[in-house]
């Protein structure tokens, strides 16, 4: 199991918190948090004891995202140069990287994680749905110049990354504990797509 120092962790928050406060997607500081704080929660409640690198891989979860970035080329060497300055030996840094990696939605089922990556996934998926979620959704649509809604199927629409993927991931979680929180999440986002169709079509 590798091993995360105090000093580490300080290093690793101070490297990238600047990267995530010039955000305006929804995956800024407070959606790290966010993750962060729910992951520690689902870590204690789960049994799983190394909360530091549970801390770690929230801190680096967005770093290399490609939706950050201007290209995934530049996302994955960012991530690379910031795995790089925290400190670690060869081996930790590739492991450090791999298990970043595996929280990513998109690369589910390519990357092995471990217990805490899982449950890291577990929270930045809990942070996509529900309230939060849906404000966060609007919020990278409007970052992203993406219309509302359309009736065309293939738009891709604030409301039709509801269906593509966020309706989804209440059953794509990996701990039971997020399963339960995803639930509630859910159907809130069931309640808000509902009434957000009946008022588009005039029906309420």
């Amino acid at each position: 199991m590798i091993s995360i120092s105090n000093e580490q962790l300080r290093l690793t928050k101070n490297l990238v918190i600047g990267f995530y406060q010039e955000d305006r997607t929804g995956h800024d500081w407070d959606h790290i948090m966010r993750v962060k704080n729910l992951a520690l929660k689902i870590a204690e409640i789960e049994g799983v004891n190394n909360l530091h690198l549970i801390e770690m891989l929230s801190y680096l979860h967005d770093v290399g995202d490609n939706k950050l970035h201007s290209s995934e080329q530049k996302a994955n060497h960012f991530l690379q140069q910031t795995i790089e300055k925290i400190g670690f030996s060869e081996r930790e840094m590739e492991y450090i990287l791999l298990q970043v990696k595996s929280v990513s939605y998109r690369n589910r089922g390519i990357y092995n994680g471990n217990d805490e990556s899982k449950i890291v996934a577990d929270a930045d998926r809990l942070d996509a749905i529900g309230a939060i979620g849906i404000a966060r959704a609007f919020t990278y649509g409007g970052a992203k110049s993406q219309k509302l809604h359309s009736r065309k199927n293939n738009d891709d629409t604030v409301i039709s990354h509801f269906y593509d993927k966020l309706l989804n991931l209440k059953d794509e979680m990996h701990t039971k504990t997020a399963y339960k929180i995803a639930l509630e999440r859910h159907r809130f986002l069931e309640i808000f797509t509902d009434q957000f169709l009946n008022e588009w079509n005039g029906k309420k």
